[in-house]
């Protein structure tokens, strides 16, 4: 029976199939993706960290560790040494159409690198040969090639063969580099890579004392040998060396952190567009039911139980549930495709190639698509047990009798005390009620993989369900009282909101949902760039220099005095550090064996925020005038002509409430190998906001003389003596970096911007979720429509006249739905910016504005394209039917 009823009204059932097809086709294609990056970046974790393990240091490394290096050699392993810095490359003649300066990212290897995986080169040539010292090109001079990134040539209008100069160094361009196995994907890249030898490292003459530099050394250890061990062995020999040693078990564990979140709350919104389609399938079902009303009647007169009618139905819809999640699987492949392109824009690497996927294509792994399908089923399940549940309520006789008597039950004006309507609950419709809410918190759960994610997640959605639900009924109620218009149009589309099983609730639940979702992207793309820059003073440095070194410091001042017009550019030393004690207990940095290693994962995220204070770099400075825009919260700043018996400690207040520390407390520091003891005097609220020279730790004047120090320097100019400056300062101090906060701000920008692109990509499913059980919803009256319509015709009124009421009817329902949801959206994005952004909130009327405008032009759209047909109809054809 339930196959016939299927096949009978297929029709009937095409926005029931729409609506899981689309919620299940967002869910998929969002597992897919982040089940194949996880599966490639699991399989392809030795080449993602250049080797079985990873030693990282943010200095040289010291003699004793480098005899520890020197030892792994003799047990068969192969060790290759990395290092990576940011620099400045010049061109170095006149030729040339582009900028003639550029800052970029500098990796250095030795000719064993890579250890694993290929780097992909044009021309395609060997690593080694592109970089040795070059015998054309650099007449009277000694040369080495490098291989860089596209975009640097793009960006000075360089071509393979031209001339870099790179510090003091002359390079040849032999090369463009595609891709490489082991360089992190990160959404913010300062510059264009360039990859060249250790030889045009040491000819650069880049690295001085105190120079900011990422040394890295990568281990391929003999198959025969484990890698734990070697690992905690390591951690320890290193430790003086404040070393980081890693496997290629934890390969680039910010990448997949990142992506395992976004494909997360990006899967959320797409579990969000499955649920908003459950509405539309509980409206189909219940229209569906009102239908049958006869059928079931004479089913019931003929022996049958409500029961069985009501698991025929299940049955029913449990095949629909099926069909339409297979075309969501469908529909979830076809967004796999598109996601990843998306996805890789945000990675300042070429993250596809990088991994793979655009040589083997994707695969279709199993497990995201059962869920897929389970999903959309069960989803299906429980959105229809309520409305089939109407069916126990279906009297024959009151069917067969309907001319006469009314069908709606008459509801009990007089108050009932509280154990009447104990006793009078129907106590299946309440274990289902409570039975659907259990269902799609575990759904919920299921989808986020966290109890607390999901349980969150589903308690916002019925919240939000349940403001816009008692909102729209309270509107609508209001409305009522209100006297009717006398324009026929109005009054007509009024009433059409207003009358009983109008749908309307449900309409306005559905559209403000997917309104919400989409306008709080948005409004947080725009407060987060007008934090950024409508924040920022309008003196705040246009230029960072760093790594200027201590006799370069006089010059670089005057420099900056002659070709600015900033009358005081700023130069701070810098000292980099790492924590060596608190309150005189010696800190360890890394777990140094499997137990503590266990413990640290399984750790909370407040104690892993407290590790990152611990094991983080400091750079310190040393500073007489107290610091623009800090405050002192506790303690005193140090007084002009103050002798210092010790050296004393300024900490800010976030660094402070981490470690445990207060006024008196002292803490050790590791100045590359040389440890000093400092006292806390005074706790400071910095405001990082302000684009100046910010920092943890500040010790009193005389406190640090001695320590390897480097300078950065800040100086604010105008637009126009931007280029000019940055050429003059790369031409006379080669190895000092120029950073244009600009530039900064701008990559932010456009990383943001394409992040809210992929969230929109997915939110759209809830959009057409949202417009699909307005359709529905419009299906279900469709034969009133077409009642009124043609009665109205008959009466003489004109075909524009019923549009007009129509739309004006549509219009209605847009703008309920866009003002709830718009309300929502704001109230969604405050919680998000203070609570994960800890940001202040501002009013977007423009966005908002927008998100109103485009949510009533696209209720009219979907109202017209579900009912234009009911306007061709002629009058006498449809009231000979009755």
């Amino acid at each position: 029976m339930a196959w016939r009823e299927t096949r009978a009204a297929w029709r009937h059932f095409l926005y029931f199939l729409v609506c899981i097809a689309i919620g299940v086709g967002a869910l998929t294609g969002v597992s897919l993706f982040g089940t194949q990056i996880e599966h490639t970046v699991t399989k392809e974790a030795r080449g993602l960290l250049g080797g079985d393990l990873e030693i990282r240091l943010a200095r040289p490394i010291s003699p004793k560790g480098r005899d520890v290096l020197d030892s792994l050699r003799e047990r068969g392993i192969v060790l290759t040494h990395v290092s990576e810095l940011v620099a400045m490359a010049a061109r170095a003649g006149s030729s040339g159409s582009g900028q003639p300066t550029q800052i970029i990212e500098l990796k250095a290897v030795e000719p064993q690198y890579p250890l694993y995986g290929l780097p992909r080169l044009e021309p395609s040539s060997d690593l080694v040969e592109l970089l040795r010292q070059q015998t054309h090109g650099c007449p009277g001079r000694t040369c080495f090639g490098v291989v860089v990134q596209e975009s640097l040539l793009i960006r000075m209008g360089l071509t393979v063969g031209d001339q870099l100069r790179i510090g003091q160094g002359l390079f040849i361009i032999t090369g463009i580099v595609k891709t490489e196995p082991d360089r992190m994907a990160n959404a913010f890249s300062l510059g264009p890579r360039v990859l060249m030898s250790r030889e045009g490292l040491h000819a650069a003459e880049l690295i001085k004392l105190g120079s900011r530099i990422r040394e890295r050394y990568l281990l391929k250890i003999p198959n025969t040998m484990a890698p734990d061990p070697l690992l905690y062995e390591l951690r320890g020999r290193l430790a003086p060396d404040a070393a980081r040693v890693s496997s290629y078990r934890d390969a680039q564990p910010q990448l997949k952190q990142s992506l395992e979140q976004l494909t997360r709350y990006v899967g959320l919104i797409g579990l969000t567009a499955l649920f908003v389609g459950g509405l539309g399938v509980a409206t189909s079902v219940h229209a569906f039911v009102r239908e049958k009303l006869q059928t079931i009647a004479i089913l019931k007169t003929v022996g049958a139980e409500s029961s069985t009618i009501i698991q025929t139905y299940v049955l029913q819809a449990t095949i629909l549930g099926l069909v339409g999640s297979l075309v969501g699987l469908g529909i979830g492949v076809l967004l796999q495709q598109s996601l990843p392109g998306v996805i890789a824009a945000l990675m300042a690497s070429d993250l596809l190639d990088q991994l793979g996927f655009s040589q083997g294509g994707l695969e279709l792994p199993l497990a995201p698509l059962a869920k897929g399908l389970a999903l959309g089923i069960l989803s299906t399940l429980l959105f229809t047990l309520w409305p089939l549940l109407t069916i126990r309520d279906v009297k024959p006789a009151r069917i067969f009798r309907r001319e006469v008597t009314p069908l709606a039950l008459s509801n009990e004006s007089n108050p009932t005390r509280w154990w009447m309507f104990w006793k009078g609950l129907d106590r299946a419709k309440a274990v289902t009620s409570v039975g659907v809410g259990l269902g799609l918190a575990l759904l919920s759960v299921w989808q986020a993989n966290s109890w607390k994610v999901g349980l969150l997640f589903i308690l916002a959605f019925a919240v939000a369900v349940v403001l816009l639900g008692t909102s729209a009924r309270g509107v609508l109620m209001a409305l009522k009282k209100w006297p009717r218009p006398e324009a026929l149009v109005l009054r007509q589309a009024l009433g059409n909101v207003l009358r009983p099983g109008s749908q309307a609730v449900s309409i306005t639940i559905a559209i403000g949902i997917a309104v919400m979702v989409v306008t709080t992207v948005s409004l947080v793309e725009r407060s987060l760039l007008a934090q950024v820059g409508d924040n920022r003073p309008t003196d705040a440095p246009t230029f960072f220099f760093i790594d200027i070194q201590p006799d370069q410091a006089e010059g670089m001042t005057t420099l900056l005095r002659q070709r600015s017009s900033d009358p005081n550019p700023r130069l701070t030393p810098l000292v980099r550090s790492r924590l060596a004690g608190l309150k005189g207990t010696p800190i360890k940095i890394e777990a140094t064996s499997e137990e503590e290693d266990q413990k640290e994962k399984a750790a909370q995220k407040e104690e892993r925020r407290k590790k990152w204070y611990l094991t983080r770099e400091y750079v310190l400075t040393f500073l007489q005038d107290f610091p623009k825009d800090n405050k002192i919260v506790q303690g005193d700043w140090w007084k002009p002509g103050q002798v210092f018996t010790k050296p004393l400690i300024s900490i800010e207040e976030d660094a402070a409430k981490q470690l445990g520390l207060t006024v008196g407390d002292t803490l050790e520091l590791d100045i590359q190998g040389t440890p000093i003891t400092g006292e806390i005097s005074s706790i400071r609220q910095v405001e990082w906001g302000n684009f100046s020279t910010n920092f943890y730790m500040i010790f009193s004047p005389g406190a640090l003389d001695g320590a390897p120090h480097t300078y950065v320097a800040t100086v604010h100019v105008t637009p126009s003596e931007e280029v000019a400056l940055q050429q003059a300062v790369v031409a006379s101090f080669p190895n000092v970096t120029a950073i244009n906060i600009g530039d900064v701000f701008d990559s932010f920008a456009r990383v943001l911007d394409r992040l809210s692109l992929a969230i929109r990509a997915v939110a759209l499913f809830c959009v057409l979720s949202g417009g699909l059980v307005m359709a529905a919803a419009l299906a279900a009256t469709r034969y009133r429509r077409l009642y009124e319509s043609v009665i109205l015709k008959a009466l003489g009124a004109t075909r524009s006249m019923i549009a007009r009421s129509f739309a004006v009817e549509y219009a209605l329902l847009g703008t309920l739905g866009g003002l709830l949801g718009c309300a929502l959206a704001s109230a969604l994005s405050w919680a998000v910016l203070a609570s994960v952004f800890d940001l202040s909130w501002s009013l977007q009327p423009t966005t908002l504005a927008i998100g109103f405008v485009a949510t009533i032009m696209l209720t009219m759209l979907v109202g017209f394209l579900s009912t234009y047909r009911l306007l061709g109809q002629p009058p006498l054809a449809v009231l000979r039917q009755e």
